[in-house]
């Protein structure tokens, strides 16, 4: 079974073309096995999900299946939109520069920008953020009393707002948060940093870990940043990986932006399964 390996802002997943050949029977097994990482047999890089590209069934030029690195299925992955849309328009299945992905959380409106070689970006429209909550208490065990804002895009973020994301306990908070019981279904954390240079994010997804960027996380982060009146949209967001800007229409509704590129190609380095 063939892959491409994708980088939206350097979140890395590895693609397989629903258009050209059958589905995996478990698709949810065989983002376990790709994102295992080498020496595991898994592909290295270590991608960060397993995405899927297949023809629309609701009226959509297209349909993405997201699996995270845990097998599990997230509802919406900005990133992944953006990959997504690089390789149906780049292998023909989809014309012209504006089109609408289907996506668990809904339908996404896409647009993407051509240059040598096929699309370098793309700006995704991710929808109205469900759900706010300011200054929601968490209490951690190890750590002194957590304020977040939680903002559901469709899928959860709790977003910390802390003086430098560069020292930020990501690594001990993150999936502290992730399993914590005021979020039965799990959480996405994002740790904000707001200096004079800019907005800064790191970004522990749920079911993957710390990733080098996340789009769903960027508009989560930016709609934060925007009600505690600490920031205006647009906003452009620096993460690990990359470079990503929020933006909104006059009705509210986000769009995010940024770069995608096809990093390389071939088969999947695991057992092969049966096609849906």
């Amino acid at each position: 079974m063939r892959y491409s390996l994708m980088s939206g802002a350097g979140n890395l997943f590895a693609v397989l073309d629903g258009f050209e050949e059958g589905l995996p029977a478990d698709p949810g097994a065989l983002a376990r096995a790709v994102c295992a990482g080498a020496p595991q047999g898994g592909l290295d890089p270590r991608p960060d999900g397993l995405l899927i590209a297949r023809p629309g069934r609701k009226g959509g030029a297209c349909a993405m299946e997201l699996y995270n690195a845990d097998g599990s299925r997230p509802e919406t992955c900005g990133n992944g939109l953006r990959c997504i849309a690089k390789l149906v328009v780049d292998r023909g299945h989809v014309r012209g520069t504006h089109f609408v992905i289907e996506a668990d959380a809904g339908p996404c409106e896409c647009e993407v920008v051509l240059g040598k070689g096929g699309v370098t970006s793309a700006r995704i429209s991710m929808g109205k953020p469900r759900s706010i909550e300011r200054e929601v208490v968490l209490e951690v065990p190890g750590h002194a009393r957590v304020v977040a804002t939680l903002v559901d895009m469709g899928n959860p973020h709790c977003v910390l707002l802390v003086e430098d994301e560069r020292t930020a306990p990501v690594a001990t908070l993150g999936p502290q948060l992730e399993r914590h019981a005021h979020f039965p279904r799990g959480t996405n954390v994002e740790f904000l940093a707001l200096r004079a240079e800019g907005a800064f994010l790191r970004v522990w997804e749920r079911g993957v870990g710390e990733t080098a960027a996340c789009g769903s996380g960027a508009c989560a982060a930016a709609v934060a940043a925007r009600e505690l009146g600490r920031a205006q949209l647009p906003l452009a967001l620096q993460l690990p990986g990359g470079r990503l800007e929020v933006s909104a229409d006059p009705s509210g509704v986000l769009r995010l932006s940024g770069p995608v590129e096809e990093l390389a190609s071939g088969e999947l380095p695991v057992p092969g399964m049966s096609a849906r």
